[in-house]
């Protein structure tokens, strides 16, 4: 039994924890305490991660490629950015105004 508990302890360290080198991150800001959805362009995959209390945020672990990133909330449009091994990307998520066109 307990070498059971000890499997599920390991299996759910963060991703973070053992991420391959040749991944990068997102890092920027955003409206505190909100979900932002990260979405890789080349292969549809979806990950959520949660901005902190302070409005920061950073999406890690992501393979070499093409993202949007959103904030969820009607008000926010998506970023579209690169993203290469062993670097940070950066982006700001604050919500765009939407120009009144009448």
């Amino acid at each position: 039994m307990r070498l059971l508990i000890g499997a599920i302890a390991v299996t759910t360290l963060p991703f973070t924890a053992i991420a391959a080198p040749d991944t990068g991150s997102i890092r920027g800001t955003a409206d505190p305490s909100w979900q932002i959805i990260v979405t890789n362009l080349d292969d549809g995959s979806v990950s959520g991660i949660m901005s902190k209390c302070d409005g920061t945020y950073e999406a890690t672990g992501l393979r070499p490629g093409r993202y949007r990133i959103k904030e969820n909330g009607p008000r926010h449009a998506p970023r579209t950015l690169s993203v290469s091994a062993n670097h940070i990307s950066e982006t700001d998520l604050a919500p765009q105004r939407v120009s009144d066109q009448n």
